[in-house]
Formats: C-alpha cells, sequence, structure tokens
C-alpha cells in the first residue's frame, strides 16, 4: 500500500504568495509590512505565522482584529482583515492539472489523502475550489486536529488513518519545513514548486 498525502494551500491552489499579495493590496499595504505584522502578531503569542488560527485557537474575526491593532499606526488596512480569506481566496482557481493527475494516481490503486493546516473560516472557499473532495479517502485539517505541520505528531495522526507504515506514506507539499519534517518520520516528500517538477518527481517515486 503507497498512500499520497496533498497539501490544498499552495499545491492545489496557485503559490500562497500570491494569495498573501492579493490581501496586501486589497487593503493597500505593502507585502513585506503585512508580513511583517503577521509575523509580530504570532511572535507575542511564541507562535508562527498563521498557526493561531490553523490551530483553531482564536477566531478569524478576532485574529484580524489584532492584526490591525498590530500595523497601526503606521498602516490602517482599507478593507476588515477580521475577512482575510475572503481576500486570500479571491479568484484563485484549483489546480486542475495536480487535481487530476492525483485522481489517476487513485485509478492506478495508490490511496489518497489530504493533509493540510488549514483556517476554519477558509473551510467555505476551499469548498467552492474543490466542490467534491471524495478523491480524497481521508482529509486531515489543522484547525480540527489542533496539530499542524511541520509537527512529528500530525503525520502520525495520518498514518494511522491509512493504518500506514511511515515508509508507505509520501507527502506533497509547498513548504520545505513540511517536506523535511516528514522525511524525519520516515515518509518520503515531493516540494511542490510547479507542476512539471511535481509530476516528473511523482513518476520517479511511484513509477509511471
Amino acid at each position: 500500500m503507497t498512500v499520497v498525502w496533498a497539501d490544498f494551500g499552495g499545491v492545489l491552489t496557485p503559490p500562497v504568495g500570491d494569495a498573501l499579495r492579493q490581501v496586501a493590496d486589497a487593503a493597500g499595504i505593502p507585502v513585506t509590512e503585512l508580513l511583517a505584522g503577521i509575523r509580530r502578531l504570532a511572535a507575542r503569542d511564541g507562535t508562527d505565522l498563521l498557526e493561531p488560527l490553523e490551530r483553531g485557537l482564536i477566531s478569524q474575526r478576532e485574529w484580524g482584529r489584532r492584526l490591525t491593532a498590530e500595523l497601526a499606526p503606521a498602516y490602517v488596512p482599507r478593507v476588515d482583515l477580521g475577512d482575510f480569506g475572503d481576500y486570500w481566496y479571491a479568484g484563485r482557481p484549483l489546480n486542475r492539472d495536480l487535481h487530476d493527475a492525483l485522481v489517476a494516481l487513485r485509478g492506478r490503486g495508490f490511496r489518497l489523502g489530504m493533509l493540510t493546516n488549514s483556517v476554519r473560516e477558509w473551510e467555505v472557499h476551499r469548498a467552492a475550489m474543490l466542490p467534491d473532495q471524495t478523491v480524497f479517502e481521508r482529509v486531515i485539517k489543522s484547525h480540527e486536529t489542533g496539530l499542524r505541520k511541520p509537527e512529528p505528531e500530525i503525520y502520525r495522526l495520518a498514518e494511522e488513518a491509512f493504518g500506514a507504515t511511515p515508509q508507505e506514506c509520501l507527502l506533497i507539499d509547498d513548504t520545505e519545513a513540511n517536506c523535511a519534517a516528514a522525511e524525519a518520520c520516515g515518509w518520503r516528500a515531493v516540494r511542490h514548486r510547479d507542476n512539471g517538477s511535481t509530476l516528473a518527481a511523482l513518476g520517479a517515486l511511484l513509477g509511471g
């Protein structure tokens, strides 16, 4: 048995950097300053970037209020950052080519899962992008479990979901740290940069 776990954001969507720029443009804030504000806000709690949202520890509304305060007085957003996800996902298409490649893998007998750092309020946008998620036998979302990549515990949870060994699992993810953590747990990993290189790596690792 081989289980292929795919990330969502940055893998089945365009790069997350593009999404951040969309939010920054809507808010009228330089993307570097918006990212710096997010980092400062996370550092206050000893967390990382969107970690409080991805763990389900805080509502997007409250997080947006705190981020707005963090950016002041230098920057006043033109939009309500409590609706951060609306701007993050606006107009972003599904990576249909990679999705179809995953469907083809399932047709060849590979088992598929989605392993994603997720935000509760963003699920409506993800569902609009990918209404039918049944190609994935298991879906593990960080905001539901309180665990997030790159923590080893979420990879162990994924193994248990299929009754798989680490050697039977492969992760497709756009983040180097998440791929490195998977490999440290005994998984194989493909860092997604573009469809061509990802599909070539999957072909080399899985055959065909």
